[in-house]
């Protein structure tokens, strides 16, 4: 089996650990697209450009299974969206496509890559945490997180300034923090660079409001740490209340697991509803992809800083480029135990097989304001990769069907035509968009309308006989 991905270095590391057979094999096959500088939307500059398309293209030729994309656009009408096109040709040709829900944050309607034939992931955290804490001069101790692994040049009390959001000249940065240490919201770690070379003793990055207690580790080069946006108040407040505000850092130096709840819904992960079609519900599914040990390109320096000269094979990163992996890695699994299985086959044992509580068996919530998570944020819920082995039923879906689909949101035959060159025609499912044989169901009301019937159809794939009976 062939799996095709774009920055599919970090890829791998979801394929890793196999159940499938020992005579199953899978084949990674990693790719890079360029194009030249007058092909890039300046406006929307991550969006496909003709060198993705021929290499999806490419990728469909080479027969592969799975393909694993880090790139998109939109929202835009489907027959108008590049992605949506090149990733339809794909699905037509029996290939599972995983794509990120984007990172834009937790706004309303924010997520991308909507399109039904396209698996969309959003992201959640897991368990891992690399605990820095200090200690203020009142006595209270504060827990943030931290990869500095070196040891500190220095011991005891040191003073604290604050100055809100970091803004500050290069000039001021040299006349405020030597001997001291710098708390600010949503510090980057050319700062840190900044504050070392300027003899400050640390820097302690606050999370902002959008941030909330998800907590992104930074690598950074000299002893900083980050802290959760309740804390931080905490602390910005004590800095408030008294002249000598004074702190003494510790870095443990090690990595705690099964300590937090998760997974939680990463603050930077996209939201829905899906506005080019609400009766399709987005994201699909969570996967991890906050603070993930992945590997990395040797060549590139840690934080990606020209100034920082660390090199290493491995790097923690927390991104939506992280969740869909594990997605893709899942699919490529169940590929290769279910080589007859269809991509919404696929797709259907993920979403129906989903654990939809924390750790604790407690909701999944938000890390940006600790609230239980609706399905525009998680979707099916979390991936779990062990039941998605077995779903017993799936809801599958063919290319007509998403003909159909097409149809029945009006497009004309010039722009099915973008998507099914050879003659097609519609076999409407009665009940709208909504009757889409898709794994999830969801339905808009309108003051007028008190009641809606969705259809769905099952397929069994367990040879255990089943006796489902539904709720009244």
């Amino acid at each position: 089996m062939f799996v095709a991905v774009r920055n599919g270095i970090f890829v791998a590391f979801s394929v890793g650990n196999s159940w499938p057979d020992e005579g199953s094999l899978v084949n990674i096959a990693l790719w890079i697209t360029t194009a030249d500088a007058g092909s890039i939307d300046r406006k929307f500059p991550m969006r496909f450009t003709l060198g993705n398309v021929a290499a999806i293209d490419a990728a469909v030729k080479d027969g592969v299974h799975i393909l694993s994309l880090s790139l998109g656009g939109g929202p835009e009408e489907f027959d108008v969206d590049v992605v949506a096109i090149a990733t339809f040709a794909a699905v037509r040709n029996g290939i599972f496509v995983a794509f990120s829900a984007g990172n834009s944050w937790p706004d309303e309607g924010s997520l991308v890559n909507i399109a039904p034939w396209i698996t969309t992931v959003g992201t959640g955290s897991i368990d891992r945490k690399f605990p820095a804490r200090f200690t203020l001069g009142n006595g209270e101790v504060y827990v943030g997180q931290s990869l500095y692994q070196q040891s500190p040049n220095f011991t005891g009390f040191s003073p604290l300034v604050y100055v809100p959001q970091c803004l500050m000249s290069d000039t001021e940065i040299t006349q405020l923090v030597k001997e001291k240490i710098l708390v600010c919201e949503n510090a980057f770690v050319e700062l840190g660079m900044k504050v070392a070379k300027s003899r400050g003793v640390s820097l302690i990055r606050l999370n902002g409001n959008y941030s909330g207690e998800g907590v992104i580790v930074k690598a950074f080069t000299f002893p900083g740490l980050t802290l959760g946006y309740f804390e931080a108040q905490k602390l910005i407040k004590y800095i408030n209340s008294t002249s000598n505000p004074r702190a003494s850092l510790q870095f443990d130096y090690q990595t705690v697991i099964r300590e937090t709840r998760a997974p939680t819904v990463a603050c930077f992960s996209s939201r829905g509803p899906n506005f080019i079609q609400p009766e399709i519900l987005k994201p699909d599914i969570l996967a991890p992809g906050m603070n993930i040990l992945a590997s990395w390109p040797t060549e590139t320096p840690l934080t990606r800083s020209l100034k920082d000269l660390r090199r290493a094979g491995l790097n923690i990163i927390s991104n939506t480029l992280m969740s869909y992996p594990h997605i893709a890695g899942v699919a490529t699994l169940l590929k290769a135990e279910h080589p007859n299985w269809s991509p919404t086959m696929i797709r259907s044992a993920m979403m129906t097989t989903t654990f939809p509580l924390d750790s604790s068996y407690r909701p999944i919530f938000l890390d940006e304001n600790l609230k239980p998570a609706n399905a525009l944020a998680i979707g099916a819920c979390h991936v779990d990769r062990e039941r998605a082995k077995n779903p017993r039923l799936v809801y599958d879906l063919g290319v007509q069907d998403y003909i159909n689909f097409l149809y029945i949101m009006n497009y004309t035959e010039t722009q099915i035509k973008r998507f099914m060159p050879e003659p097609s025609s519609c076999l409407k499912f009665g009940g709208g968009v909504g009757d889409l044989n898709y794994p999830s169901f969801m339905a808009i009301f309108d003051a007028e309308t008190k009641e809606r019937t969705l259809t769905r159809t099952l397929t069994k794939v367990s040879e255990l006989l089943e006796m489902n009976s539904l709720p009244s």
